[in-house]
């Protein structure tokens, strides 16, 4: 981009451009730093998260087995119950050995299913006991992190007031650069690390802070046209931009 082609008033509103940058950079920083204060409290919500999830799913499932062998029972209690109306009318002694039989393994198997009933019964409640506790934990938790969040969300107010402020600015400041520009000037904040307008001073770029051509400095400290680094290619201007 040749120099002529931009005025000293353009050069000017790039500056004041990058101070938006830098300054909604700096809030940011901070925001995210002190956001970063819920990072450990809401790792141990996750972590209960998954412990609650899992603690109820192995109840439903344990819910869902102990359904399935009540429901066995009670099959077997018909069958049993069947057997014994046959028993009473069977006249032949090889089916009334079959069907005797039938009724002691089936009645044999419901005691056996009984017994696993009952200590399911006892892990149940253990686990509906293990599960409220996780939930107290849980909720005690959750309630530490909204907690937090709002006294962020409190203390942060004049920041993000100030971050709001300035896109609006930056937007009324774009509209005055020209679209070549803008966009010359866009490229070099995502490769210099959103600092692409710097000060030079006693010949020193400020952006890489290595010296100058001495023309180059004296040219930039008069303000006309646009002027890189050498080295990291940054805008140079004749004062500081934050």
């Amino acid at each position: 981009m040749r120099n002529l082609n931009v005025t000293r008033e353009q050069i000017q509103t790039l500056m004041r451009l990058q101070k938006i940058e830098t300054e909604s950079a700096r809030i940011e920083k901070k925001l995210t730093g002190v956001t970063s204060q819920t990072s450990v409290q809401g790792a141990r919500l996750k972590e209960l998260d998954a412990e609650l999830e899992e603690a109820l799913e192995a109840l439903d499932g344990e819910k869902k087995r102990y359904a399935a062998i009540e429901e066995e029972i009670a099959e077997l209690n018909t069958r049993v119950a069947k057997s014994q109306e046959y028993l009473r009318v069977v006249t032949n002694n090889k089916d009334y050995q079959v069907l005797r039989r039938e009724v002691d393994d089936n009645t044999k198997r419901v005691g056996e299913l009984e017994e696993v009933l009952i200590a399911m019964l006892d892990d149940l409640e253990e686990r509906k006991k293990k599960i409220a506790e996780l939930t107290e934990v849980h909720t005690g938790e959750a309630e530490k992190v909204k907690s937090i969040e709002q006294e962020i969300y409190n203390d942060t107010a004049e920041e993000r007031k100030a971050l709001e402020s300035m896109a609006v600015e930056r937007e009324e400041v774009v509209k005055v650069i020209p679209p070549a520009l803008f966009a010359h000037y866009e490229k070099l904040l995502k490769t210099t690390g959103r600092l692409a307008v710097v000060a030079v001073s006693g010949g020193v770029c400020y952006g890489c802070f290595m010296n100058i051509p001495p023309q180059q400095a004296i040219e930039v400290q008069q303000q006309g046209g646009l002027h890189h680094c050498p080295r990291c290619h940054r805008i140079l201007v004749s004062e500081p931009t934050a």
